[in-house]
């Protein structure tokens, strides 16, 4: 009934018991256990793999992109498993060494040992070239440092020949909301607005402004998805409503950009309650009814789709493919598997054939 009472005033409550609210601040605060995966949720089927990171557990195991995650540590996944429990699963236990279970594209499964590593040192999973004059990064969370590893790259990017970025904070965590404004510093005019951190009805309790770091033209595509949350979910939020030359493609956000306190009841539960309220300086505000709102979405239709094309083109006698021709069947091999990720290519090959120039 208390919990009933308090959903009533806010819909959007969580309400974890003690275990649950100590994963929660695990996840939160430190980096998790990484095996090289990047997973995309199918509607009404079991995740599929979109990436193996190059010299990864994963790929030292021989899981490949698109194959299914059927097992994970002896659990049969059924059909429509969420991303947030299969990650929670991939990320959880003390020992390294993980039993994975997949499913090819022939349909038959297997078994492989993954020796999964802890990344102590760095908030940045995966840096990558990609064909056509593409940057990628992914983010395990926003930890301490994040903010100059990410500038970092940026700027080495922007110094050489890439034409765009992209920002992978799919299932990314952490706490650390002061390394926000080193990234969107980069895509914001020195002392702009950059968020407002407010108690609801309350004073004014913290300004993020932009500092001098050099405005980025280089455009940037930033993933999210239901498990973008804490630090990372507010640097989304912050891209997405006060930076310029920025667009988020994804899912809608989990809703808690470090807005959310938990409250612990007296039925020994905690509610997880939204006690402050976030400004964007587009005026876009965040009070935990909803996350951030990608400009482009991701459908379920859009990731149940499809990517046919042949191992190798067909080509007429005598002719061979062009380097451009390698390089845009490069790209869509890289992409094939993942929708978001296709998406932005899609988006940056369009602003480059518009003839948009981050270096005019």
């Amino acid at each position: 009934l208390l919990e009933a009472l308090i959903r009533s005033s806010e819909p959007s409550v969580v309400f974890l018991d003690e275990g649950e609210l100590a994963a929660r601040s695990q996840r939160l605060s430190r980096r998790e256990w990484d095996s090289g995966l990047t997973l995309v949720a199918v509607e009404d089927g079991l995740p599929k793999v979109a990436s193996v990171r190059t010299n990864s557990p994963a790929a030292a195991a021989g899981i490949l992109p698109g194959e299914l995650i059927e097992k994970v540590a002896g659990h049969e996944l059924t059909s429509g498993s969420g991303l947030k429990q299969v990650r929670e699963m991939l990320a959880e236990g003390e020992e390294a060494k993980l039993e994975i279970g997949v499913r090819a594209a022939d349909a038959k499964s297997r078994v492989v040992e993954v020796e999964r590593v802890r990344r102590e040192g760095s908030s940045l999973m995966d840096v990558e070239d990609l064909p056509a004059g593409m940057g990628y990064m992914r983010v395990a969370g926003l930890y301490p440092g994040a903010g100059g590893e990410i500038a970092g790259v940026l700027e080495k990017w922007k110094a050489g020949t890439l034409f765009g970025a992209i920002l992978d904070l799919r299932g990314a965590a952490g706490m650390a909301s002061e390394e926000v404004p080193v990234v969107a510093s980069r895509f914001a005019p020195e002392g702009a607005l950059l968020y407002t951190l407010n108690q609801p009805q309350g004073p004014e309790t913290v300004v993020a402004r932009a500092v001098p770091e050099g405005m980025d033209s280089m455009p940037l595509m930033v993933l999210v998805d239901e498990e973008t949350t804490g630090a990372s979910e507010l640097l989304a939020a912050v891209l997405a409503g006060s930076a310029k030359g920025v667009m988020v493609i994804g899912r809608e956000t989990s809703g808690d950009p470090l807005i959310r306190e938990p409250r612990k009841l007296s039925t020994g539960r905690y509610a997880l309650l939204a006690t402050r309220q976030l400004a964007m300086a587009d005026g876009t505000r965040y009070g935990g009814s909803t996350g951030v709102l990608p400009d482009v979405a991701i459908t379920d239709s859009a990731l149940n789709e499809t990517v046919y094309e042949p191992d190798a083109p067909v080509l007429r006698k005598g002719k061979t493919m062009s380097d451009e021709e390698k390089e845009d069947k490069a790209l869509r091999d890289r992409t094939r598997n993942d929708t978001y990720l296709r998406r932005a290519a899609d988006v940056l090959l369009g602003l480059k054939a518009l003839g948009y120039d981050h270096n005019p």
